[in-house]
């Protein structure tokens, strides 16, 4: 089958994709051919599922190639974004080894361990230790976004544990993660992080790991976003999303956690949209952006979600 990807790619754009993927994603079509011609620019929260539902279909025996580029400038920045190489293809643009600018973007980057690697997160880090004049980010920014980043990373490991009944999960691409600095828009300067898996998705993984059962998978997100995990592994504080809702709300910013059919977005403290019986996607998708300048600290949060669970 032939996918062309038309306008900006986007969160919205990816549930698209992945709806006229499902022939691919199914075995009826063993062949996919990419037409990025009329691609426009891309997000992290569109442009880290995009190349994970492009491994999926690889490691599924499906046969992707890129059959025509985008424009210059675009394929420009997807290149030096790292998507043209994590989904197996070679750009003949000849910007595919530069960086995306000091400082101001981390490009799609594979979850080591369901960790973040040292170079990545020294990346992270310098988002918002050396933004634009004129954009200052507090201390406690700063602390906050490498701690949510962690959080977010840490919570992948469940999403690839061994289900009794399931197929080797251990054979699915790993869990991808991208961070873009944007400048000063209508609400002001932000950081948008992405990271992407393709586990057993959150309904599953909440099901396996506390023996409850949930009706629906917009059900266990709303679960997983009140669960203070009392049994922390590894990275991170063992809050995971609960922290994480709570200095979203606070800070002003965007929490986007898409799984199985289910999306819920958390838009500040007050806007909460969900949506159901979206295509289908095995895995978890959460895209988080912080306003740079408010001064949440998520450290504090966890702090208190940590004593309340102990």
């Amino acid at each position: 089958m032939r996918l062309a990807v038309t306008g900006a790619l986007n969160s919205a754009l990816f549930d698209s994709l992945l709806k006229q993927c499902e022939a691919c994603a199914q075995g009826q079509d063993r062949e996919l051919e990419l037409d990025l011609s009329s691609a426009d620019w891309a997000y992290p929260s569109g442009l880290v599922p995009f190349a994970s539902l492009l491994r999926v279909l690889s490691q599924q025996g499906v046969h992707v190639t890129v059959v025509k580029y985008p424009n210059t400038a675009i394929c420009s920045y997807f290149c030096r974004s790292n998507f043209v190489a994590h989904i197996g293809a070679e750009s003949p643009c000849a910007d595919r080894d530069k960086s995306l600018g000091k400082n101001r973007a981390v490009k799609i980057t594979e979850l080591e361990d369901h960790a973040i690697g040292k170079k990545p997160l020294t990346a992270l880090g310098r988002l918002l230790q050396r933004l634009p004049g004129g954009v200052e980010a507090t201390d406690g920014s700063r602390k906050s976004f490498i701690d949510a980043c962690g959080e977010l990373a840490s919570n992948t490991r469940h999403a690839y544990e061994e289900r009794a009944g399931g197929n080797e999960i251990a054979e699915r691409p790993r869990g991808l993660l991208q961070a873009q600095f944007y400048p000063k828009g209508g609400e002001g300067a932000r950081v948008e992080l992405c990271v992407c898996d393709c586990g057993w998705g959150i309904k599953r993984s909440m099901e396996g790991e506390h023996h409850e059962n949930f009706a629906s998978h917009l059900e266990a997100i709303t679960a997983a976003l009140a669960f203070r995990n009392k049994n922390p592994m590894g990275d991170g504080e063992g809050v995971g999303l609960s922290a994480i809702h709570t200095y979203i709300k606070r800070n002003g910013g965007t929490l986007r956690i898409r799984t199985g059919d289910a999306l819920r977005t958390q838009q500040g403290s007050k806007s909460v949209a969900v949506t159901e019986q979206l295509p289908l996607w095995n895995g978890t998708i959460v895209a988080m952006g912080i306003l740079v300048e408010k001064p949440a600290d998520l450290s504090t949060i966890q702090k208190r979600l940590t004593k309340a669970v102990n």
